[in-house]
């Protein structure tokens, strides 16, 4: 692979029909980018052995092989390459099969030049992200292998229980092993001088106020030149006659070595007075230079535990909260299927008894039939694009049109919508909106499905002859202006302990193995995705008696220019 592939990975196009491929080809080189095509996905294995891919393109329909199973050799191949299926027609089953093989995204012909330039830029800071987390990993191995090294070098490193008490058994195998009388282990600390850390044959008073900068005495001038002193006399010795002197060096000789940590000097083991009363030799200064590395690798070992335990402790916070999205799925699957099954079921029966029947039918239950399937369908078709929005907003792939509203309008729209829903229950409604309200700011048409989505709940978990109360009026929080919406039914009580789990993805009310859960979880979070991103805030309110009520804070135009700088 040639060095301008390794700085320049390319983006790879499969389709077996050349406009597409022209077209996505000019798209992405009129910006730069590397591309690299084929009209058939077979050989998707060797261009990824000879070309540095980073994207692909990839057809869901291929004469020669399915793109999915495309998809599945190149994640097999190089998992950290982002792939972007395409596909001529829109169906939900393709979509999420791809998706569940860790597709990037999925985009429909015919598509425009900026869905397919956000779609490349997202895809390639995946893989960028991917990319970091594999260089990361093998950083991590490297570590643990100077981890495996620290254990050979000696039983006496992997024996300490934090750093200190590691430095004191490393200076009693110094003694040992060295046969001397002081020796002194030393590191730089943060006002970038010398502290004794540990020591043996030193008094308190030495040990607690000796401080040493670079180039001063013995252990400065280690320090200084990142490079070892053997001394066999100090008599024969003119750089440092002026620094030493009485008992502490009485045969003469001394040693000093740098410990050091990536290239970086972080302290200085000392040791003088050897018991047998000989100089120190050649030898005497590999066994103490392998000693500091033993220190300097014992030093990193610290580090890196501490880090892996603080790893450790955010990977157990990840763990549990994949384990509540894991939970909270398998809870929407099993909802969704009754969801989704119910509302199929009666379409098929009421198209099977019209079929059967046709002939004695009259007119007025023939259309009686048809409204049935045309009801059903409807609540099909809501429930499955309030996922598909929710999945869209969540991955914040939707445009957002910006601009100022009143929220009278998404108000009277709602009570519009549901206002047969509202009559066939007998539901009494109360608005109350202060005059001279101020406007919103936010995607109106977005927060008109949110809204949507309170008051659907609001008529679904209610009790007949109840109230729906809508109240809103200005609000002034930490010196920024809001319109505070609130939302208030009688009926199904959400119980305060539920806040801080009711507005998650998929969480639905009920306990899934003695009652059906209430709604498929999809509601709330799509308020709360949308309030979130207008910088607003959705809570929920206690209620003296019976019933729900949610509260809102969103924000003027002004407010939100405010908490965006």
């Amino acid at each position: 692979m040639t060095d301008q592939q390794q700085t320049d990975p390319a983006i790879l196009l499969i389709d077996d029909v050349p406009l597409i491929l022209d077209l996505l080809q000019d798209i992405l080189e009129n910006r730069n980018f590397r591309v690299v095509r084929s009209e058939t996905g077979s050989n998707v294995a060797e261009i990824l052995d000879r070309e540095n891919i980073a994207l692909v393109f990839c057809d869901v329909s291929l004469p020669d092989i399915n793109g999915v199973e495309v998809l599945r050799m190149i994640k097999q191949h190089s998992p950290e390459v982002q792939v972007i299926m395409i596909s001529g027609q829109q169906d939900f089953n393709v979509a999420r099969q791809v998706l569940r093989e860790r597709a990037h995204d999925y985009l429909v012909k015919p598509f425009s030049q900026e869905e397919v330039l956000e779609s490349v830029n997202q895809g390639l800071a995946a893989y960028r992200h991917a990319i970091n987390q594999s260089k990361a990993r093998i950083e991590a191995q490297r570590r643990m292998a100077d981890l495996v090294l620290l254990k050979k070098i000696g039983e006496t490193a992997s024996s300490g229980s934090d750093l200190q008490e590691l430095f004191d058994l490393i200076l009693d195998s110094i003694v040992d092993s060295a046969d001397v009388e002081v020796a002194s282990l030393m590191l730089v600390e943060d006002d970038g001088l010398l502290h004794i850390a540990a020591a043996r044959g030193l008094s308190d008073s030495i040990i607690n106020t000796v401080r040493v900068a670079a180039g001063e005495g013995i252990s400065g001038h280690v320090l200084a030149s990142q490079e070892p002193v053997l001394i066999s006399n100090l008599d024969h010795d003119s750089r440092f006659k002026s620094h030493v002197s009485g008992q502490r060096y009485k045969d003469q000789s001394l040693l000093s070595v740098p410990i050091s940590v990536r290239d970086d000097i972080v302290g200085v083991i000392n040791v003088n007075n050897k018991r047998s009363g000989e100089s120190f030799d050649l030898e005497d200064q590999n066994l103490l230079m392998a000693i500091a590395n033993q220190v300097a690798l014992a030093m990193e070992n610290f580090e890196l535990v501490n880090s892996l335990r603080s790893q450790a402790t955010t990977l157990e916070r990840t763990n549990d909260e994949l384990v509540r999205m894991n939970r909270a799925r398998t809870r929407l699957v099993c909802n969704l299927s009754h969801e989704l099954k119910t509302p199929l079921t009666s379409i098929m029966g009421y198209v099977d008894l019209s079929l059967t029947f046709y002939e004695k039918l009259s007119e007025e239950e023939f259309k009686e039939h048809l409204h049935l399937v045309r009801e059903e369908g409807e609540r099909l078709e809501k429930l499955i694009t309030g996922m598909l929005r929710l999945f869209s907003i969540e991955s914040e792939r939707e445009i957002w049109r910006w601009k100022a509203f009143g929220v009278p309008w998404p108000v009277a729209d709602s009570f519009q919508y549901y206002n047969k829903q509202m009559a066939a229950r007998e539901l009494i409604t109360e608005l109350d909106i202060e005059e001279d309200l101020p406007e919103v700011y936010g995607d109106q048409e977005k927060f008109g499905m949110a809204f949507n989505s309170l008051v659907d709940n609001a008529v679904k978990f209610k009790r007949d002859g109840g109230v729906i109360r809508v109240k809103a009026e200005s609000r002034m929080f930490d010196g920024l202006e809001y319109v505070y919406l609130q939302i208030f039914n009688h009926g199904y009580t959400v119980p305060l302990e539920a806040h801080s789990t009711i507005f998650n993805s998929y969480t639905q009310l009920g306990d899934i193995d003695t009652e059906k859960p209430h709604g498929v979880g999809i509601g709330l979070a799509l308020v709360k995705v949308v309030v979130d991103r207008m910088k607003g805030d959705i809570f929920l309110e206690e209620v003296e008696d019976e019933g729900t009520s949610f509260g809102m804070l969103l924000p003027t135009e002004a407010t939100y220019n405010q908490l965006k700088g």
